[in-house]
């Protein structure tokens, strides 16, 4: 046991946390055991600057653990093995995505569209899903212009597509449910409906990405969706505590451009106290560290290379995702993500919130 004198900011959660004890409750009770009865905290705990706190230390932090475990009143979550297990197959079902862009603090547009993940069927370690991603709106209403509507209905054609995970979800394969012969004659039926140059245009830019399986391959990919279901964020090893080692992933934040490399940890969040049925939350934080500047970045001369080095051009940027699941089975419930760039004088900022329906 140590003396410890409390400092700003300091509250039970804070402490219990720093000394890795799972529960801050047994922290007010080891106090108040050792401490004289004038001293004892009482509730609601409330903690100033210069208190003498007594805490256990060393092997006693084992022992109060072992009691809060033993007593089903841990806090935390603890992966087994330090590796999070999940229910493949329970990764299906329909999403509604919403994404905000933001400029200096202030909104400036709101997009908002649907992802549909249905489960076919497994295969030795791997899995097989349908992907539809449809009904695309601005500013909260369905966009009437002639450009959203060639988008979309060549959308149509080309979705849905059949997608391939392993076992540690990881994303293999994407394959189009449809023959190429007949998705570019569908493509080329358009024309009749979009007579101008430009969308005769964008129809045969479409039609070359069909050929391309690699491109296909890499669109779906880099769609946030995607990346938030099938990302390495689930392949995070986690220590004997709440953080993950650190891990490294390209995130697809900017649209049209190369995905950023990000140095990335995970955090599993406590529950609140008494709130057994409360969500399982972890967050996903990370800052880039990708030696490209911006305009390597929408390049696509310029990929990422490993030897290069980060250096004052490169970009800087940030990352942050709260990923929310059900506490008994780790369905996952909801995603937040938020990216923030600076650009010149400039912060632009993106959210993206996916939620299970």
């Amino acid at each position: 046991m140590i003396t410890y004198m409390t400092l700003p900011g300091d509250t039970l959660e804070k402490i219990a946390a720093d000394l890795k004890v799972e529960n801050p409750v047994y922290l007010k009770e080891f106090h108040n055991t050792y401490c004289a009865r004038h001293n004892r905290l009482a509730e609601p705990v409330q903690l100033y600057p210069g208190t003498l706190l007594h805490i256990p230390f060393g092997d006693e932090i084992n022992i109060l653990n072992q009691q809060i475990n033993d007593r089903g009143d841990s806090l935390y979550y603890h992966p087994p093995h330090g590796k999070m297990i999940y229910q493949i197959p329970l990764l299906g079902g329909a999403y509604t995505i919403r994404h905000q862009k933001y400029q200096d603090g202030i909104l400036q547009a709101g997009y908002q569209y649907q992802t549909e993940l249905k489960y076919l069927r497994a295969e030795k370690n791997d899995h097989f899903f349908s992907l539809q991603i449809f009904g695309s709106g601005k500013d909260g209403m369905e966009s009437d212009s002639k450009m959203a509507g060639l988008a979309k209905a060549c959308a149509a054609i080309l979705f849905p597509v059949e997608i391939r995970v392993n076992s540690a979800l990881e994303l293999t394969d994407v394959k189009l449910y449809h023959p190429e012969l007949a998705i570019k004659n569908e493509l080329d039926t358009l024309k009749k409906y979009f007579t101008d140059n430009f969308s005769a245009s964008y129809i045969d830019q479409m039609k070359k990405k069909v050929e391309d399986r690699d491109h296909t391959m890499s669109s779906i990919r880099q769609t946030l969706p995607v990346h938030f279901l099938f990302g390495s964020f689930y392949r995070a090893k986690y220590s004997d505590w709440t953080d993950s080692g650190i891990y490294h992933d390209f995130i697809p934040w900017l649209t049209n451009a190369s995905p950023i490399r990000f140095e990335l940890y995970n955090r599993i969040l406590p529950k609140e106290q008494n709130a057994a049925d409360e969500p399982l939350k972890i967050i996903q934080s990370g800052k880039s560290c990708d030696y490209r500047n911006l305009n390597e970045l929408y390049d696509k001369s310029y990929p990422y290379q490993e030897q290069a080095s980060f250096n004052s051009r490169s970009v800087s940027c940030n990352h942050e995702a709260e990923y929310i699941f059900d506490r008994t089975d780790l369905v996952i419930k909801k995603i937040i993500g938020s990216f923030e760039i600076q650009i010149g004088d400039v912060t632009e900022k993106d959210v993206v919130i996916m939620e299970k329906q």
